[in-house]
């Protein structure tokens, strides 16, 4: 196994291709009216996501058939420096329903830390991507994260990882945080698809992302988008069962039993994050 290092820009290329192969899938099999999908209580299941990480995956092992890959459905295969955490269709409830809000993700981690990450909207054709330390874009223009708003007439996302919606405890404390962030602000939006919220964020188009046990598969690649537009994130281990709150070193790194609270500017970050600890 060879584990020596990678341009970043041929790794953000890769990441690119990926997430189109399976972006495009998705934009020409929308509103499909015979959707394959297995619906439960929380989530659905459909046929589309397999067949969209088939075809981001393909691109990657293509290119680095040694790296470790991570996908939300195939699991985790292999060990390397480089591992590469795929989420093929962010939004399969909306997808399933017609919605049209749903997104691609990528994000290559080095030995463990966000390195490059790409988001593909396919049917408004958007492109993100991120290199650590070397900013953030989308369809080629250099992304800022600004506002004029104050949070008091902002709008703010509110996303919740799939394990916690799924345990009865965590989904009564997310309705408390929720709603402690909504006192805040003029809206809370769950629209369910969280990279394509990331990408608002990053853009400037929202005034605020709250993550209660956000699952990694958006978490990587949408907070190293937000850190490289400009965003200022916080980020919170509360455990398996809740508890001290501890602050992370690294707020890009947020799993499934973190609280992670982002905004444009220090000032809103700290509200939100007053406003979203009340509750825990």
């Amino acid at each position: 196994m060879s584990d020596h290092a990678v341009d970043p820009p041929l790794l953000e290329a890769v990441a690119a291709r990926a997430v189109r192969a399976g972006g495009d899938y998705l934009a020409d099999a929308f509103r499909d009216v015979d959707v394959e999908a297995e619906y439960g209580t929380h989530d659905v299941k459909s046929a589309a996501d397999r067949i969209a990480e088939d075809r981001a995956l393909a691109v990657v092992e293509d290119a680095f058939p040694d790296h470790a890959v991570h996908g939300e459905e195939s699991g985790r295969d292999g060990e390397h420096r480089y591992e590469w955490v795929v989420d093929p269709l962010d939004g399969t409830n909306n997808f399933a329903a017609g919605l049209p809000s749903f997104a691609t993700a990528a994000c290559v981690l080095e030995e463990g830390t966000p390195l490059v990450s790409a988001v593909y909207e396919p049917l408004p054709d958007s492109l993100y991507l991120a290199r650590r330390g070397e900013g953030a874009t989308v369809d080629g223009e250099p992304l800022a994260a600004d506002s004029d708003l104050e949070l008091p007439q902002g709008t703010v996302s509110f996303v919740v990882g799939l394990p916690a919606v799924r345990d009865d405890d965590h989904r009564a404390v997310a309705r408390e945080v929720e709603s402690a962030v909504d006192a805040r602000c003029k809206r809370v939006v769950n629209t369910w698809s969280p990279c394509v919220d990331w990408g608002l964020l990053a853009r400037g188009g929202l005034e605020g992302l709250v993550a209660y046990r956000p699952d990694v598969y958006e978490q990587y690649a949408g907070a190293l988008l937000a850190e490289e537009s400009g965003v200022i994130g916080r980020a919170f281990d509360i455990g398996a069962g809740g508890g001290d709150l501890q602050e992370a070193a690294d707020p890009r790194a947020t799993g499934v039993d973190g609280l992670y609270v982002a905004a444009p500017d220090r000032e809103t970050c700290d509200r939100l994050v007053e406003a979203a600890t009340e509750a825990l």
